[in-house]
């Protein structure tokens, strides 16, 4: 007894620690799958994060870019001759600061810091020799240096950086400077152009770490100094990467924020200090899901580990019941007379026999606590008067049938004395005195457990299968040759089927895309094999509707481990393919017009150019400017000036076949690839066009209509090994003869030589 005390205590202590150790590989599970989780949200989103970052760099460069060569033309321009008020070079620095968006203001200052020419009549005379960006550029007379001026507030009490380039004299000497203020209203659209989410912000500093612009715009950060110990300014500037990403608190709001930062100092423009982008979003918004799925994943395992521990000591508990009731048994049959123990030790159950005339013979121990009769009261007594009527009624049949020599065996549900319910199941065997039956014996065996057994698990196979009907997603179970044994009622849903009688028994694969059918049958052998796998494909539901659908799979093994199938979870992701979609599409276009902003118009640009390329025909290119669209802005305000472009927009539209290119370069300027057209032709689309725009006009609230005229310029490709950036300057030196000519005509480009088709001037 003391060893057996012994097992039976080793063998509580083992549940406990085989419930404890799946405990801890749930929770590990948990804890891991969350934290594979939270690194993906964090690498997705800092993926997303330095692509904005990126465009703003790539956008800023171009800029820069084009503002140094301007600056550099003008210098060759102005470096032999003598400083001095040239009123038809103050129309040319308007003329060009008009062309280039980015740009507010261009000036041009002698050796003593005096304005000799602006595009800004009221600077004309002014001296700037105080200016730290003036003395900067005095003090280092670098003429290849590219001067990026930290950010100060400018005469007109807004915030600006100067792009400046040394003016040298005969000898080599400083003469003064050339200077482009950038536009901060140019560069806010920019930088509002990338925000994704509400909570993200951008924002563009200088190299020495002043705040130039945040978008959305705070009062007090214009100006403010980013370049303080622990910042995310320093820390990347210290790193010496061009892309940096960082979280924790940003020193100039005190947000806790996840960034990306990218300086922009091409190596080329030879800058002396870069500029810096960065763009930033809130870290409790990016990971409040994440925080949801902690607590409700956390709680859920709170709650198993509490239930399993509860429901395993009630088991425990009701196992040593058990126990302590066995060995009172077997102490009382220890007790019993040889016969009737040896008896009951070889034959479990109720043990009787009935005489002919049915009256009881012998009954066991077994027989005796069934019907709750003594010894005494069992001897002789009549098998009517034990059961009951009801009870022999039913076995009646069965009594008459052994009598006659004939075994039976039945189930039958008993009621006990005591109200409780056994079940058990019968041996009548005849008790044969030659070929006369004497009686028969009764053999009886307690099913109840058994049966208890099979309730439970057919309750629970019922509530398994009210959990996967109920279950949102589809769950079913594939044949390891890929055919369909079972689906829940959304997976018959989500594949357009009336009832399982229309898939049952089917494969799959007849209603995948066809472009994803081989992996679909791959993911089908990998998990044949024994490994689990996720597949996102697309179907043809049975009514002709198209998903997305996100599948995971997992081997189905019967008891000896064999793999019998395929169980998977599948969820519909068509909602977030067309986000996805949706995303991509606001990502390649200009939010004003509508029409395919620089980088998409130039990714479509260079994929017709490689077509003509490859297949032959001719291309031309179109560059089309707004005239005096900066009056538009000054004179009426922006919002008529949107309405200009929109209206610019839909004209192009109207007039262009739907294999043309359209793109919103930036402010008042457009391009259009012409796929397949000509000189000649390209020339008659162009005036069709430049005749549609003169004769529009844009309502306004009040007055008259307002009207509007185009500039264009044209080129046309001539050799197949030219660039489309080549091909792209040639329409925009066109363009500059349009404008140099008159504005509101056609220019085609013809090696260095502009044809024109007059357009009127209204």
């Amino acid at each position: 007894m003391p060893m057996l005390h012994y097992f039976k205590q080793s063998f509580l202590l083992t549940q406990w620690l085989i419930l404890g150790v799946a405990l801890l590989t749930l929770g590990g599970a948990t804890g891991f799958n969350l934290y594979v989780e939270r690194n993906r949200t964090e690498s997705r989103e800092q993926a997303r994060l330095l692509t904005q970052a990126q465009v703003i760099q790539e956008n800023l460069e171009q800029n820069l870019v084009a503002v140094s060569q301007v600056l550099a033309d003008l210098r060759k321009e102005t470096q032999t001759q003598q400083p001095k008020a040239d009123t038809g070079l103050n129309g040319r620095l308007s003329m060009l600061s008009d062309a280039m968006p980015g740009v507010r203001t261009l000036l041009l200052l002698d050796g003593d810091g005096k304005v000799f020419a602006s595009n800004r009549p009221e600077l004309l005379g002014g001296n700037f020799a105080y200016r730290d960006y003036f003395k900067a550029a005095r003090q280092n007379p670098d003429p290849d240096r590219l001067f990026i001026s930290a950010p100060f507030k400018t005469t007109l009490g807004i915030y600006g950086i100067n792009v400046m380039r040394i003016i040298s004299g005969t000898r080599g000497e400083f003469s003064g400077v050339i200077i482009a203020t950038l536009d901060s209203e140019h560069f806010k659209t920019l930088l509002a152009s990338v925000l994704y989410a509400s909570d993200m912000w951008t924002a563009i500093a200088h190299g020495d770490g002043i705040q130039f612009l945040m978008v959305p715009e705070r009062e007090d950060q214009p100006g403010k100094n980013l370049a303080q110990p622990g910042s995310f300014f320093t820390r990347h500037r210290d790193s010496g990467k061009e892309t940096s990403f960082l979280t924790g608190i940003v020193y100039s709001t005190g947000e806790e924020r996840m960034m990306a930062l990218r300086s922009i100092q091409p190596a080329k423009l030879r800058q002396d200090k870069p500029l810096v982008v960065a763009v930033g979003r809130d870290l409790n918004i990016v990971f409040a899901a994440w925080r949801r799925d902690v607590q409700s994943q956390g709680g859920l395992f709170g709650l198993i580990a509490v239930s399993s521990s509860l429901g395993l000591f009630a088991y425990q508990r009701r196992q040593r019941e058990f126990a302590r009731r066995e060995a009172e048994v077997a102490e009382t049959l220890a007790a019993s007379e040889r016969f009737m123990k040896s008896l009951t030790d070889n034959i479990p159950g109720m043990v009787g026999y009935w005489t002919r005339e049915l009256r009881c013979g012998f009954a066991n121990k077994a027989y005796l606590e069934w019907f709750d009769k003594t010894p005494e009261q069992m001897r002789g007594i009549h098998i009517q008067d034990m059961m009951g009527d009801e009870l022999f009624r039913k076995n009646e049949p069965f009594i008459s049938a052994a009598l006659r020599g004939e075994r039976q065996r039945f189930e039958r549900v008993l009621t006990k004395p005591d109200g409780s319910v056994g079940y058990t199941w019968a041996h009548y065997i005849p008790d044969f005195d030659g070929s006369e039956v004497r009686g028969f014996f009764v053999l009886v065996s307690d099913i109840t457990d058994i049966k208890r057994t099979e309730f439970a698990l057919a309750e629970s196979e019922w509530k398994l299968k009210t959990i996967i009907e109920a279950e949102p997603e589809c769950v079913k179970i594939l044949a390891a040759d890929g055919t369909l044994l079972q689906m829940n009622r959304a997976g018959l849903e989500m594949i357009e089927a009336e009832s399982d009688s229309q898939v049952i028994g089917h494969k799959l694969t007849e209603i995948v895309a066809p472009q994803y059918r081989e992996a679909f049958d791959n993911l089908n052998e990998r998990v044949n094999r024994g490994e689990s796998g996720t597949l996102e494909f697309e179907i043809v539901g049975l009514k002709g509707g198209q998903h997305w659908l996100d599948t995971h799979a997992v081997p189905m093994r019967d008891v000896s481990g064999r793999i019998t199938g395929l169980l998977g979870v599948t969820r519909d992701i068509t909602g977030r393919k067309q986000i996805e979609r949706k995303l991509e599409q606001l990502a390649q276009t200009d939010f004003l017009t509508g029409l395919a902003n620089r980088r998409h118009f130039m990714s479509l640009a260079e994929q017709e150019l490689s077509r003509t390329t490859r297949y032959g025909g001719p291309l031309s290119v179109l560059m089309m400017d707004l005239d005096h669209f900066k009056n538009v802005n000054d004179t009426y305000g922006h919002k008529t000036g949107d309405m200009v472009l929109q209206r610019m927009a839909t004209l192009c539209r109207k007039a262009l076949r739907d294999i043309d290119a359209i793109g919103r370069m930036g402010g008042e300027e457009f391009a259009v690839v012409l796929a397949q057209t000509d000189r000649e032709r390209a020339l008659e689309v162009a005036e069709r066009l430049r005749k549609a725009i003169f004769d529009a006009e844009v309502p306004l609230e009040q007055g008259v209509p307002l009207h509007f005229t185009v500039s264009i310029g044209l080129a046309t490709l001539t050799n197949a090994d030219t660039n489309f950036d080549t091909l792209l300057s040639q329409a925009d030196q066109a363009l500059y003869d349009a404008k140099q000519t008159g504005r509101n005509r056609v220019c085609a480009y013809a090696h260095r030589n502009s044809v024109s088709m007059n357009g009127h001037t209204p």
